[in-house]
């Protein structure tokens, strides 16, 4: 964290166990069978999706948060954001909070995009001639003229992530929680929508984004953390984390590990089996990939055909 920089958001201790229910408790099986049902009660588990993580994060601070499918940063987004409440621990905030989770979280499909623009704004506090004068500059970033008064069961998904991003990010924040959902988006709209977040923060606004996307982690974050099984493990560099995290992944998938060493097209060469496994491994772990074409994609634009060194 910058040394300078108040404090806008402060973590302490923060768990959020889940209540897993096994089949058999079903109302009906209570109900009809109840000794089954007390029976299917005590292989019950509890599932900590987080468990006691502590920081903080300053004004105007980029900080990312990555790790593996099923680590907990979501979960941990969604207790950032005050939609899940922690089992233990607190999240102190200040300043006004605006998020960009789920796809199509926030929003009714059958009213039009204009519409659930101005009740987001009323959600948070903002009033409906402010969200009036927003309007505009929301439509234009988003690229939805001629539909922004279309009822939004009609959009694309896509289209959903244009509105949401922009909603999220011109009701003038102070904090903004975006989520992998700028995925979805295309390529030319993610850059423009990371160039908005740059100006965001050179405004003094603070972002806390979770992602997949390795190489955008290293581009625009000032800080950045690992979850690991509902713990924060690392919090350090961009260049730090994303390393343990791909060592990590080498680690737990020889294909990864081979890739990382040898490089992608000679994993895939070697043998029909070998790119079979190599694609298994991806679904686990889809931030590897892209981070990889990115890097090489950048090499090749620089001319070296090598990705940079880090």
């Amino acid at each position: 964290m910058r040394s300078e920089a108040p404090v806008v958001m402060s973590v302490r201790g923060v768990s959020k166990r889940f209540h897993m229910v096994v089949p058999g408790q079903e109302m009906k099986t209570t109900l009809l069978h109840p000794l089954r049902a007390w029976r299917a009660s005590r292989r019950n588990r509890d599932l900590w999706a987080v468990r006691d993580v502590s920081f903080d994060v300053g004004q105007g601070e980029f900080f990312s948060i990555i790790g593996a499918n099923g680590s907990g940063k979501s979960s941990l987004l969604r207790l950032l954001a005050g939609l899940s409440k922690p089992t233990a621990g607190t999240v102190e905030t200040t300043g006004r909070l605006s998020t960009l989770l789920e796809l199509g979280s926030g929003f009714h499909p059958q009213v039009s995009g204009r519409e659930n623009a101005i009740l987001n704004g009323l959600l948070i506090g903002m009033t409906r001639a402010e969200m009036e004068a927003l309007l505009p500059s929301i439509v234009e970033f988003a690229g939805l003229q001629e539909f922004i008064d279309q009822p939004m069961r009609t959009y694309s998904s896509g289209m959903y992530v244009r509105l949401g991003f922009a909603i999220a990010a011109f009701m003038e924040p102070e904090i903004l929680l975006v989520d992998e959902v700028l995925a979805v988006g295309d390529a030319r709209f993610q850059e423009k929508c990371y160039d908005h977040i740059a100006t965001l923060q050179r405004k003094g606004v603070t972002i806390i984004m979770v992602s997949h996307d390795l190489s955008a982690v290293e581009r625009f974050s000032d800080r950045a953390a690992l979850m690991e099984r509902g713990r924060m493990v690392l919090i350090g560099t961009p260049q730090q984390v994303v390393t343990r995290h791909l060592e990590r992944l080498a680690e737990t998938s020889p294909e990864i590990r081979r890739a990382l060493e040898d490089g992608i097209e000679e994993l895939i060469a070697a043998s029909p089996e070998a790119k079979e496994r190599f694609d298994e491994a991806l679904k686990e772990h889809p931030e590897f990939l892209r981070m990889r074409a990115e890097q090489q994609a950048r090499g090749q634009a620089d001319g070296t055909g090598e990705p940079p060194a880090r």
